[in-house]
């Protein structure tokens, strides 16, 4: 385009249609945006729940399936390479790993709930170290997601699944750990309950 054929731009016009030296408008937009501002942080949070009433749980994927386990008991979470294998222990404990100088063991809960590992694609790699009734293992994970709040409502409660406090309506286990660390078949030389 040549420079004779190019439009001019008023730029004066540009500068008054933003209102930019208009400082009453500024000023009156100013205060609009405080007063929505104040309305929105005096406004009730949408839905509280009390603290007894939801459960915060760490959500961790293994296998196909989502578990949940109450934060409380969780000591670490940390990435696995390598699992020494111990002669004569169930096929649930895979081994044992080093966490900071001390011996864990390492969990399986597939295995320990009868879940064929079969198709599996890539072994877990991640570990949740959790303690409760006087032992602390080692949970094996394929993927922590995090710490999240379930509300009680979410939660309900099923008889089919032995160690468990519920399913949410997204299809995450809630599991109790301290019941399922009082199964006498994680101690090794210990009596299957049934």
């Amino acid at each position: 385009m040549s420079p004779e054929n190019q439009q001019k731009i008023d730029w004066e016009a540009v500068w008054k249609s933003l209102n930019w030296d208009d400082l009453r408008g500024s000023e009156e937009a100013i205060q609009e945006r405080l007063h929505q501002r104040a309305l929105a942080y005096a406004a009730p949070p949408a839905k509280v729940e009390a603290l007894e009433d939801a459960k915060t749980v760490l959500v961790f994927m293994l296998g196909e399936e989502r578990y949940g386990i109450d934060v409380m008991t969780v000591r670490s979470v940390r990435t696995i390479t390598h699992i020494t294998r111990v002669p004569g222990t169930p096929a649930f404990y895979p081994g044992v790993v080093n966490v900071r100088g001390q011996i864990v063991t390492v969990m399986d809960l597939r295995l320990l709930f009868d879940i064929s590992i079969a198709d599996e694609k890539s072994p877990p790699d991640e570990l949740i170290v959790a303690h409760s009734n006087q032992l602390e293992i080692g949970l094996l994970a394929h993927d922590v997601e995090g710490v999240m709040t379930v509300p009680q409502a979410d939660i309900e409660s099923v008889d089919n699944i032995r160690y468990a406090l519920g399913v949410t309506t997204e299809r995450l286990v809630l599991l109790d750990i301290e019941r399922l660390f009082e199964d006498s078949r994680l101690i090794v030389g210990g009596k299957d309950e049934g």
